[in-house]
């Protein structure tokens, strides 16, 4: 399902200007995986654009879950851009765990917003199921990520 009028988000092919094309090869099955992760992002923003479009408006734009729901499924497709190709595996650990997080941040959002009455139950479970394709996408992209030699001087990654 395309909704292009509630999804901004550029097509993938944008995202290939950035990388060298005669350097590409290292990463084929990462940057294969990230575009078909992408895609399916793509799919899961468009409902999710149209199921904040059905929430009632709120008083304080701030606070509201409308507002909440925009940041966090805004920074999930730059989060998978940003961490593809030759990039440091740590970065690459940090963008992949500021989208699990932004994910879930999301989906509570949108659950609770179900459980409250102030959004339809059937439309929440068509994005759950668009987001449960991105998770198992997701997964296999994480595994492609090659860790390097590079040391994390948080200790984290």
């Amino acid at each position: 399902m395309e909704l292009p009028h509630l999804n901004p988000l550029p097509e993938w092919k944008d995202r290939l200007q950035n990388i060298e094309r005669g350097e590409a090869w290292k990463w084929k099955q990462e940057l294969e995986i990230a575009e078909a992760m992408y895609n399916q992002w793509r799919e899961v923003f468009g409902l999710v654009m149209a199921f904040v479009e059905t929430l009632p408006e709120e008083e304080d734009e701030l606070l509201s879950t409308k507002s909440m729901i925009f940041q966090n499924a805004y920074i999930i497709a730059p989060k998978i851009m940003s961490a593809c190709g030759d990039t440091l595996y740590q970065i690459k650990m940090e963008n992949a765990a500021l989208i699990r997080f932004n994910c879930r941040q999301m989906w509570e959002q949108i659950a609770f917003a179900a459980l409250m009455g102030t959004a339809d139950k059937e439309h929440k479970k068509v994005i759950e199921e668009a987001l449960n394709k991105f998770r198992e996408l997701f997964r296999q992209w994480v595994a492609t990520f090659k860790k390097d030699d590079y040391e994390d001087d948080w200790g984290l990654f």
